[in-house]
């Protein structure tokens, strides 16, 4: 009687060690699905919601925060790149809080302009963070944003812009590059 027993405590220990195993590789299978599902294409675009007209280069777009960060991104050796890593660049220009940096990269990804996943460390205990890298590299995000505005100003401004874009490039002796990529232009269309 006894010896049946211990083969039901051996049993239940033998259970409950595979019921843990399981549930580890259930976990694992489960963050793996979770990665890959991320890391599929979507279709949010990159969002400019604002120009300024006398923000210079990334600033035109962005706040100067937000340029800043993505900026550090964008020259990263190292991605994904965390919260910390950008903040720590931060720093050596001018005092910033962790939650500032967290915050405004959080905003980058809702714009669509940063991609994120969540990483598990486990250095003095378990814990998890975001990893972050950009969606669009720098040119691209350039090309792409200048589009967005050209765009609108185009839908909203038709003839006035077009002619205001002329007068512009005359006056800055641009207008023989601008007819030859016109030129080149139609000339692709055609073929």
């Amino acid at each position: 009687m006894v010896e049946s027993k211990k083969q039901t405590e051996a049993e239940k220990w033998a259970i409950a060690f595979m019921f843990f195993s399981f549930s580890e590789h259930l976990r694992s299978l489960l963050s793996l699905i979770v990665r890959l599902w991320k890391l599929m294409p979507s279709e949010k675009k990159a969002a400019i919601s604002q120009y300024n007209a006398e923000g210079k280069q990334l600033e035109a777009f962005l706040g100067p925060l937000e340029a800043s960060i993505i900026e550090i991104i964008w020259c990263s050796k190292k991605r994904p790149i965390t919260v910390r890593e950008v903040l720590e660049v931060l720093k050596k220009k001018k005092p910033i809080a962790y939650t500032t940096v967290m915050n405004t990269m959080n905003r980058l990804y809702e714009k669509g302009l940063l991609e994120r996943l969540i990483e598990k460390k486990s250095k003095k205990g378990m814990y998890l963070h975001y990893v972050y890298w950009p969606k669009l590299e720098k040119q691209n995000f350039k090309e792409a944003a200048v589009r967005q505005v050209l765009d609108s100003l185009l839908d909203n401004f038709d003839e006035l812009v077009t002619t205001c874009f002329i007068e512009k490039a005359a006056s800055d002796n641009k207008l023989k590059s601008l007819k030859e990529r016109i030129d080149k232009t139609l000339k692709e269309q055609k073929a």
